[in-house]
């Protein structure tokens, strides 16, 4: 755990530059958002988060600012091995979610957020945090889509959490496969204008779309 400290330290200092450029909040999260979409590795997207979280203290009261620094966090909990370290990288998670909560509580990304979170905790151990928390993950997205029903990522995240559940319990590829092909609907429909309204996810359910075309 020392040595993961030296080397957030590390990649602090080295995100320093980037952030320090940028003029505004959008043009950051820009540059920081395109990174994230070309690393390969765990060093990269570290590298990364430690970027959104120089944003987030630099904007800490823009809901933006630390919904990234929140999202990136849980990408980081499916990269590592570790359970623990996912959890923490959740707790982290979690902190700045309480802000994005404090900043705007009934926004739609804010539940997917807060699912996609939940989500993760899931896959940190599903044999026991399954029953725990589907039901959580389930109640966020219901909220989301009274809201929005537009959001794809609503969708999307109801599709994959389906597709790791055996058939026997519900799950399985055949039922999360409408769900994904909902999503590439409204995600083909989705304004991409600005990185401060979150348009991640696409990519993603395409790949669960051919994985569910898998025989």
């Amino acid at each position: 755990m020392k040595q993961l400290v030296k080397i957030v330290g590390l990649l602090l200092l080295l995100a320093v530059p980037v952030c320090l450029k940028a003029q505004t909040l959008e043009e950051s999260l820009n540059k920081t958002s395109m990174q994230m979409d070309s690393v390969k590795n765990l060093a990269g997207m570290m590298s990364v988060s430690a970027q959104f979280d120089m944003i987030a203290d630099k904007w800490e009261n823009e809901w933006s600012s630390n919904y990234y620094a929140a999202y990136v966090k849980v990408i980081l909990s499916f990269l590592v091995q570790d359970s623990k370290k996912k959890d923490l990288f959740l707790d982290e998670a979690d902190k700045y979610f309480e802000k994005v909560k404090s900043l705007g509580s009934k926004n739609d990304e804010s539940y997917v957020l807060a699912a996609l979170i939940t989500s993760a905790r899931i896959a940190v151990d599903g044999q026991n945090r399954g029953m725990q928390y589907s039901g959580t993950v389930n109640q966020y997205l219901e909220k989301a889509e009274k809201i929005n029903p537009d959001n794809p990522r609503i969708y999307y995240l109801k599709g994959s959490s389906l597709f790791y559940v055996p058939e026997m319990y519900g799950g399985g590829k055949d039922l999360a496969k409408p769900y994904f092909e909902k999503a590439k609907d409204l995600f083909a429909k989705e304004a991409k204008t600005s990185i401060l309204n979150p348009h991640w996810g696409e990519k993603q359910n395409l790949d669960y779309l051919k994985q569910c075309d898998q025989k």
